[in-house]
């Protein structure tokens, strides 16, 4: 029987490579399935589901157990069969804050879920992440945090990293020789041997300092997080996760450059006097086109008063105010 499997005419087998995507086209993907997770978070908050992050199986039998338990099949396969895109879920999608009909709510969950599973949402969204980080198109922001450390680690300390949003067990974090171990977690793993499905706010806390780490990196995570409080709230928790037994330990924190250049409540001088309260002082920051790369250092040193903390980190303030402006803020 003639094998299947293709072969070049000197016998070698072809290696199946997986299709190019543009790094605008990867960013559209990306940015769309956290659109798609976000509003299915809110859909099944009203209609009381509980999620389980990273855990597509389990999301798809408790959806489908609450459908058979209040006999609304028929409205979510009205969605889920629904032309995508459609201009009229894809306006009540983005308003669904204010939606509260059941039917409907259950309509737009048919409709998004259809993507994620049946439209090849998930699968794209791994492929443009993975696609994302590969070293050979310049999508590694690890690659900037690298060049900082070859000025300012320790000759022979071996560093130990925890990277949050993982989309690469071949990034340079991976591949430097400087982190041993590297712990990488992703809500949406695209390779679960070598990088944890897992929330980083449900990660258990660490029992000592041996289970801690020098380094934090957060690249591209803190800007999908829903609110202002649960971003403020993520920043908060990494001191939990650092060690205690050595001088200096970091933070690397990469933003949308809109985050802090285009927000109407949050700007890079905001954004540093809020890691200063926390207990970091920023070494280093770049910018590029549409990224902007900071580095934070732990400072042990005596933090803001609380009062300060209530005037300006407890609320969202107005900083400026222009057409076209968003409005990512982080809360304490």
């Amino acid at each position: 029987m003639l094998s299947r499997r293709r072969k070049t005419v000197t016998g070698k087998l072809i290696v199946e490579r997986p299709p190019a995507i543009k790094p605008s086209k990867a960013r559209r993907i990306i940015r769309r399935f956290h659109l798609l997770i976000n509003k299915r978070r809110i859909i099944c908050n009203k209609i009381g589901i509980k999620l389980l992050e990273g855990d597509e199986s389990t999301n798809s039998e408790r959806i489908s157990e609450k459908l058979r338990l209040n006999d609304t099949q028929s409205f979510y396969d009205e969605g889920w069969n629904a032309q995508n895109p459609s201009s009229e879920y894809e306006a009540q999608m983005l308003k669904i804050q204010r939606l509260d009909d059941d039917i409907q709510l259950f309509r737009i969950l048919g409709y998004i879920m259809s993507e994620i599973h049946q439209r090849g949402g998930l699968q794209n969204y791994q492929l443009a992440s993975s696609m994302g980080q590969d070293r050979n198109r310049g999508g590694d922001s690890s690659k900037i945090l690298m060049n900082w450390f070859k000025t300012i680690r320790t000759p022979g300390h071996q560093y130990r990293a925890l990277e949050i949003g993982s989309l690469s067990a071949e990034n340079a974090i991976s591949t430097s020789g400087v982190f041993d171990p590297v712990i990488r977690i992703d809500l949406n793993s695209s390779d679960p041997a070598k990088i944890k499905r897992q929330d980083f706010m449900k990660r258990p806390l660490p029992p000592s300092d041996a289970e801690k780490f020098d380094l934090i990196s957060c690249s591209l995570v803190l800007n999908f997080v829903p609110t202002p409080q649960l971003r403020g709230a993520m920043l908060h928790r990494f001191q939990h996760f650092l060690r205690l037994d050595v001088e200096k330990t970091y933070i690397f924190l990469v933003l949308p450059l809109p985050c802090v250049s285009n927000s109407r409540y949050m700007s890079k001088t905001l954004l540093c006097d809020i890691m200063e309260y926390l207990g970091y002082k920023q070494s280093h920051a770049h910018e590029s086109s549409k990224i902007i790369y900071m580095l934070f250092q732990r400072s042990f040193g005596q933090k803001v008063h609380e009062e300060q903390v209530v005037r300006e980190f407890s609320k969202k303030v107005l900083i400026r105010d222009k057409a076209n402006m968003n409005n990512f803020s982080i809360v304490l």
